[in-house]
C-alpha cells in the first residue's frame, strides 16, 4: 500500500502571507489540526498546526513581564515572534517532512511516530498533491485480513513455534508450546516481563483459543549466568 492509495488529494492549504486569524479560522471551518503552507510556485515551504498556536498573544490573559535586553537570548526572540508575529510566516514549523506518492504507508507510519506529527504532504516534482494524516492509515488495520490459522493441534503448535523463533527469537527450548482441542499452553522461561507480554500478544494476535500462559520470569542469577 502506498501513499497515492489513501492520501487526501484535495489539500486544504494556506499561504505564507496569510493572517494568522484568518488560518485558525480555516482550520476551524475545515476540521482540520493542521495546513499545509505554500508558496507562489505550490511547493510546501511550512506546516501551520494547532499547536503552533498555543502560545499566541491572544490567548494570554496577561502580557509576560518584561525582560531586560542583557538576558534576552535568540530563543526568547523565536518564541515572541511566534506568539506575536501576524502572518503564517511567523508561526509555522519550516522543517516540514514531506513523502512521495509511491512512499509506503509503512514508512510514512513510521515517520508520523518517529517525529511526533499527525500528517505528511505528499509531493511530486516538488509541488503538493495530497497529504496522509494518521486518520487516513487507521482503516487499514480494519481493512488488513485476518491471520487463519490451520486446523489440528500440531499444525497450530508448528505455527505458533515457527512464528515464536521469526518474529521474538525464541526457540522451543526457550518457551514450550503445547496445543489441544485447540487450546495452548505455554511454558518456559524469559529474561522480562516485557518479553512474556510480547510472547503473550503474539499468540492472542494469531487468534487461539484460551491461552494458558505459564511462562516464568527467570532469576537475575540465571540470566547473568
Amino acid at each position: 500500500m502506498q501513499a497515492k492509495d489513501v492520501m487526501t488529494r484535495d489539500v486544504v492549504h494556506i499561504s505564507p502571507a496569510t493572517g494568522v486569524r484568518h488560518a485558525a479560522a480555516v482550520m476551524l471551518q475545515n476540521n482540520v489540526s493542521g495546513l499545509p503552507v505554500v508558496d507562489d510556485q505550490g511547493r510546501v515551504c511550512g506546516m501551520l498546526t494547532e499547536g503552533d498556536l498555543l502560545l499566541r498573544r491572544e490567548i494570554r490573559l496577561s502580557p509576560r513581564p518584561a525582560r531586560s535586553p542583557e538576558i534576552i537570548s535568540e530563543l526568547d526572540l523565536e518564541r515572541y515572534i511566534n506568539s506575536n508575529g501576524w502572518s503564517v510566516a511567523d508561526v509555522m514549523s519550516q522543517d516540514v517532512i514531506v513523502a512521495g506518492p509511491d512512499s509506503e504507508i509503512s514508512d510514512i507510519a513510521e515517520s508520523l511516530q518517529t517525529h511526533r506529527i499527525k500528517r505528511l504532504p505528499i509531493v511530486e516534482d516538488g509541488k503538493l498533491i495530497g497529504i496522509v494524516s494518521r486518520r487516513d492509515i487507521l482503516p487499514l488495520i480494519i481493512d488488513a485480513p485476518v491471520t487463519i490459522l490451520p486446523r489440528g493441534d500440531a499444525s497450530i503448535r508448528l505455527a505458533l513455534r515457527t512464528r515464536l523463533r521469526s518474529d521474538l527469537g525464541l526457540t522451543p527450548q526457550k518457551v514450550q508450546v503445547t496445543v489441544k482441542d485447540g487450546h495452548v499452553t505455554l511454558e518456559g522461561q524469559v529474561e522480562s516481563e516485557l518479553k512474556r507480554k510480547a510472547v503473550r500478544s503474539l499468540v492472542e494476535g494469531l487468534g487461539v483459543g484460551a491461552i494458558r500462559d505459564q511462562i516464568e520470569i527467570a532469576a537475575e542469577e540465571t540470566r547473568t549466568s
